[in-house]
């Protein structure tokens, strides 16, 4: 008797990430009538900012403007200072000042425009990056952040179009690389995608949100040895991350290198247990382990978070039946059948489950409904 096992596997859905807003550029002075003092302010902020120390950098821009209220450069690192530490509508508030002041401040309105971003007012950061571009109709800077808002928004074609400016703008904007990149995924195409994400790499590897989208691109381009090496590298920059793991493993199991697929999916697991999918996983590579109750296990631990996951029912009976346990891989099949009425598969192996418990007659009665679901299953020879 020839018996005929299909499979279900588990696919994941890899969450894409902007790479960066990033900021326009960083204000030394412009101004020729400016206090001596309160330039040298200016100047000890930026080296703050640099270093990241933003409190620090908040006290001398503060410093400077106290000298000098109107100096323009001082109020837009005050902005880009205070958006680093989260105070958004005061940062506006100082940017607004620093646009009175100097209409045609393309970065000043940029600013806004990330500040905006930050507190979800994409409508509004749209506004104030299109100003900025008004201004300064190369700033790719600001043309990024156009998109990344406009993709906030849901208005991909706009976005996909702003950040193509902004590459155009400058081709070595990473930020703007690894966001066309994105956004090109989030519209299913990943070979247009997959070049600008590796350049966007190349140039800031870094980024994991970039290295994570370009590994995407591969896999989807189906370049999964190259993908499986863009996963390590970021399993190994970010290892308390389970759904990386996840994607490594079930990219391990794609190219039937089960060990390293168990290992992977095991500290996906270690990470975080409530996963269902990732144990289904795990239950088919251990399955080609040949390490069949172990995978029943992982089965049933998927089943006991989503019960009603047929796949995994089926993919269940069939561990158990490779294990010569037909009568509970019966019930795993009944169940697929009655949560599925038309998994064709699953009516064919609770057939030939049947023959092995003695049922003919039921057997029959379950090729006939799979071949009725699916022509090409029909009953086995003997």
């Amino acid at each position: 008797m020839r018996l005929r096992f299909a499979r279900c596997t588990t696919t994941f859905s890899l969450g894409l990430a902007l790479a960066s807003l990033g900021w326009p550029f960083l204000r030394a002075d412009s101004g020729s009538q400016i206090s001596r003092d309160a330039v040298e302010l200016n100047k000890r902020g930026l080296d703050f900012l640099h270093k990241k120390e933003y409190d620090q950098a908040v006290a001398s821009f503060k410093g400077a403007l106290q000298i000098q209220p109107e100096y323009v450069d001082a109020l837009d690192n005050l902005g880009k200072a205070l958006e680093a530490t989260g105070k958004d509508a005061e940062a506006i508030a100082d940017l607004d000042k620093a646009i009175t002041i100097a209409p045609d401040n393309a970065a000043a309105y940029a600013d806004k425009g990330i500040a905006f971003f930050h507190e979800g007012k994409y409508e509004e950061a749209v506004a104030s990056y299109r100003q900025a571009i008004e201004h300064h109709k190369d700033f790719s800077e600001a043309q990024n952040g156009l998109g990344a808002s406009l993709l906030r928004l849901g208005k991909n074609e706009e976005a996909i179009a702003a950040f193509r400016s902004s590459v155009a703008s400058n081709p070595k904007n990473a930020d703007a690389l690894g966001n066309l990149g994105a956004a090109l995924l989030t519209e299913n195409k990943a070979a247009e995608a997959l070049p600008f994400l590796r350049k966007a790499h190349s140039l800031r590897p870094d980024l994991p949100d970039v290295l994570e989208n370009y590994a995407s691109a591969l896999d989807q381009t189906g370049q999964t040895h190259e993908a499986i090496a863009a996963y390590n590298k970021l399993v190994a920059r970010q290892p308390d991350q389970p759904a990386t793991w996840a994607h490594l493993g079930y990219l391990y199991y794609k190219s039937k290198r089960y060990d390293q697929a168990v290992s992977a999916l095991g500290k996906s697991l270690a990470l975080k247990q409530d996963q269902p999918e990732v144990l289904s996983l795990l239950g088919l590579a251990q399955a080609d382990q040949g390490k069949l109750d172990e995978a029943v296990r992982s089965y049933e631990k998927s089943l006991a978070l989503k019960p009603d996951d047929a796949n995994v029912r089926f993919n269940c009976g069939n561990a158990l039946f490779n294990a010569g346990k037909y009568q509970d891989a019966a019930t795993q099949y009944r169940e697929a059948v009655r949560l599925n009425p038309s998994f064709a598969h699953a009516h064919y192996n609770l057939g030939t489950t049947l023959l092995r418990l003695g049922d003919a007659t039921s057997a029959q009665t379950e090729f006939a409904e799979a071949h009725r679901l699916d022509a090409s299953l029909n009953p086995p020879t003997k």
